[in-house]
């Protein structure tokens, strides 16, 4: 299993869109490959190429402003992202 954030093999390499950080607190953030590891971690889905490009899809979506906070994120994707 690769270290979470790790998407050196991924084929995009990097997540890219509107989103730079996640705000878990107010010192505290997140890269976004991290966070969608973490999301999906904490969720009990598999840390895969497939979910990422699913949650990274998910959050292109987002309608949210700056500054992204983890809890907003979560419940934006909680009813969007479910398990086969």
């Amino acid at each position: 299993m690769a270290t979470k954030g790790d998407w050196s093999s991924h084929d995009n390499k990097k997540y890219i869109g509107k989103l730079d950080r996640i705000y878990v607190s107010t010192t505290e953030s997140y890269e976004v490959e991290y966070y969608i590891d973490h999301y999906l971690e904490t969720h009990g889905f598999t840390v895969n190429n497939h979910n990422r490009d699913v949650v990274a899809a998910s959050l292109a979506k987002y309608p949210g402003r700056a500054p992204f906070k983890r809890v907003d994120l979560d419940a934006y994707l909680e009813p969007r992202i479910k398990k086969p």
